[in-house]
């Protein structure tokens, strides 16, 4: 019986922890997280999922790679459970972006506490034969699309993951528009890094609407999987 109590406890302490995630985020535009590897990226995300107790959110995953620690229940997400908000995970196919837009964006209600895009990068993987400066306007608009969506029920959208090397530099990748785009556009930018060693996910708060929570740097402690 302690041993559970012990847990139950530490439990809702990382969940009131991992709250702060939510606090950060903007619900009127577009929440930038660049990670500096796939893990903080997946702690990040999964701390969010993990700290919203109810409605549903709609998660759309260009990589695969939520997707694919949510199926073996690694981090301790579930797609849908009796405890937190279900999570609507969508993988489109090559060539079927806009099918999976379109029941995204009607599936965005009051109901939905977040809206992921997660991860901009598998994007250019979805067509062939297409050039960049195309696809690059593509994202563009769909992001644009997606925010306008969440802006009108006050849901925070998060796009991921660009590290931030490549940001910041903008040159030799196929999505140095796009990040050059998402850097002047989101209204908050949140880089993250993970350390193995102590389980902490290092979280700080590059860019903020509100000044007083801009250059914030933020220690959560997130579960051993």
């Amino acid at each position: 019986m302690n041993m559970v109590g012990e847990g139950s406890e530490e439990e809702g302490k990382r969940k009131k922890r991992n709250d702060v995630l939510l606090t950060l985020l903007d619900c009127y535009g577009i929440n930038l997280i660049v990670a500096e590897d796939a893990l903080a990226r997946i702690c990040l995300l999964s701390s969010l999922v993990r700290s919203l107790d109810d409605g549903r959110i709609v998660y759309i995953d260009l990589d695969t790679v939520f997707t694919a620690y949510v199926m073996h229940g690694i981090m301790g997400i579930k797609e849908e459970g009796s405890k937190g908000a279900k999570i609507d995970i969508m993988v489109p196919d090559i060539g079927r972006v806009e099918d999976l837009l379109a029941t995204a964006c009607s599936n965005i209600d009051a109901d939905t506490r977040l809206v992921v895009l997660d991860s901009i990068h598998g994007f250019y993987h979805l067509y062939d034969r297409v050039k960049v400066t195309s696809l690059n306007q593509l994202l563009t608009s769909y992001i644009t699309l997606l925010a306008m969506h969440a802006e009108r029920y006050s849901i925070p959208f998060l796009v991921t993951s660009i590290r931030k090397k490549r940001i910041v530099e903008g040159v030799g990748t196929t999505q140095a528009y796009s990040s050059r785009y998402l850097w002047s556009k989101s209204s908050t930018i949140i880089s993250a890094r993970y350390s193995s060693r102590d389980y902490m996910l290092m979280v700080r708060v590059v860019k903020h609407r509100i000044d007083m929570l801009k250059d914030t740097i933020h220690a959560l402690k997130v579960a051993n999987y």
